[in-house]
């Protein structure tokens, strides 16, 4: 078996690159500090990289006969992106001593100081960057993104990552045997049109996450690591957000701890879920993924008011309804019937990520090494 590759994830490919050019040439005209690219789209302890990227030795005196090497995640349009999942792959990417680092096209002052705090090194392709690899300390902020460079970087976005595409996306990664199911059965279970499968499929084998046999009858699931962290990354935004029926709040920061939340066919997300699986949390946020017609029982037994969209509520509550059949239960589900009210653990960690807490970004290693095969 082998990856179709089209042009599209080649074109892809290459931009990513030349944004990693221009940062190189950038953090050299802004700092003097200079960058040799050893290796590209390669694997790190299983982990997948965009590139290793090397200081040259003279610019580290202390007779180093090499420079540190620093291992990267590139990303277009970031100021679009999940900067939860962001830091959780450079931090994934940093395990084990290695260092990690963040290379954009553009990286706003907002973001860029985001990234600071959590220790996340970056650098763009209009100088602005963040490096701390003493006695070298680098902290540039304010450079603005070229016109051209915007044109330059509008290429078109695979369909597996559009709303309905993820749908189906979140359906293999919950059951993988489901990638040779017939597709009727696939989009059952995903709950999207019939005609939705097969692009979705062609779209994942063009990027290389689906490997088909000779004959076309046998698929499978390739990088199924890079799958799930590409799939959270978008799910804020292209899931979550479309699901969205409200914000609210609570007086009272131990309201979640007294509701049973079968009783309205509810399921707890984010940081609910993980106190009730790890302990380890205390949550100050909550996820309730509820159906529509069951929000009013909820919220009049719960004691939830409507945050207001001036307000930055001490407790907030978000409550999504599902997109997925809350019936069924996947491999990577947890099926015990002490945790019935979860969601799935992919929603969870997707939820955790969302955040960028550091808090919740290790509650999320915790699942996705326990809970998320």
């Amino acid at each position: 078996m082998k990856p179709l590759v089209n042009k599209d994830s080649m074109d892809q490919q290459t931009t990513e690159y030349q944004i990693l050019d221009k940062a190189i040439a950038a953090i050299q005209r802004e700092a003097g500090l200079r960058f040799t690219i050893i290796n590209t789209d390669t694997t790190l302890y299983d982990k997948r990289v965009d590139a290793i990227i090397q200081m040259t030795a003279d610019e580290i005196n202390n007779g180093a006969k090499k420079g540190k090497t620093l291992f990267v995640e590139i990303k277009k349009w970031a100021n679009q992106a999940n900067i939860g999942a962001i830091i959780n792959q450079i931090n994934r990417i940093s395990e084990a001593g290695n260092q990690g680092l963040f290379v954009a096209d553009y990286i706003n002052p907002k973001m860029g100081e985001r990234l600071k705090e959590a220790g996340i090194q970056f650098m763009d392709a209009v100088g602005n960057a963040y490096i701390n690899q003493p006695p070298i300390y680098i902290y540039i902020k304010g450079n603005k993104l070229e016109k051209e460079f915007i044109t330059e970087q509008k290429t078109k976005t695979g369909k597996a990552f559009q709303p309905t595409g993820m749908k189906v996306v979140f359906a293999f990664l919950r059951n993988k045997a489901l990638i040779n199911a017939p597709y009727r059965q696939i989009a059952d279970q995903a709950q999207v049109a019939l005609g939705t499968v097969g692009w979705v499929i062609r779209d994942l084998i063009a990027q290389g996450f689906i490997l088909e046999g000779i004959n076309k009858k046998q698929r499978k699931l390739a990088d199924v690591d890079g799958l799930l962290n590409k799939w959270v990354e978008a799910y804020p935004y292209k899931l979550k957000e479309k699901y969205m029926i409200g914000r609210f709040t609570a007086d009272d920061p131990f309201w979640w701890e007294g509701i049973n939340a079968e009783e309205f066919n509810a399921l707890w997300g984010g940081e609910v879920a993980a106190a009730k699986t790890t302990d380890y949390l205390n949550p100050k946020h909550a996820t309730v993924y509820i159906k529509k017609e069951n929000v009013r029982g909820f919220l009049k037994m719960a004691r939830l008011r409507k945050a207001e969209a001036h307000e930055r509520p001490n407790m907030q509550i978000d409550l999504i309804e599902p997109f997925w059949n809350i019936e069924f239960k996947g491999e990577n589900d947890i099926e015990t019937n002490e945790h019935v009210d979860l969601a799935p653990p992919i929603i969870t960690y997707a939820d955790l990520i969302e955040t960028g807490d550091a808090r919740n970004l290790d509650a999320a290693k915790r699942l996705r090494e326990n809970h998320i095969r």
